[in-house]
């Protein structure tokens, strides 16, 4: 995913970073993630499927943030900060 697709948004007493979107599709939209997990067995294409839960926490411009096109959107970002927490050192999937 090219950068600047998203920015950390921290509001005042919250203790962790939500996520807003800057990407023009969604723009403006900021969410939080929750649980992330992986299926336990491959598809079809032999991947194993992620699944996660997320809360819109403010979406001024009224997007439907129930699509595919959304999902699979903040889909990517939640494998790219996956993947620098894990290059990082700060995830060991074992």
């Amino acid at each position: 995913m090219a950068k600047n697709k998203y920015v950390f948004a921290q509001k005042d007493g919250a203790d962790h970073s939500s996520i807003k979107i800057v990407d023009e599709r969604f723009k403006d939209v900021i969410f939080d993630f929750g649980s992330v997990g992986f299926a336990k067995e491959e598809n079809d294409k032999g991947e194993l499927a992620m699944k996660f839960d997320y809360t819109v926490v403010k979406n001024p411009n009224n997007i439907d943030t129930t699509t595919d096109e959304f999902v699979n959107f903040i889909g990517d970002i939640c494998v790219e900060l996956l993947e620098k927490q894990i290059k990082d050192g700060k995830l060991d999937l074992k």
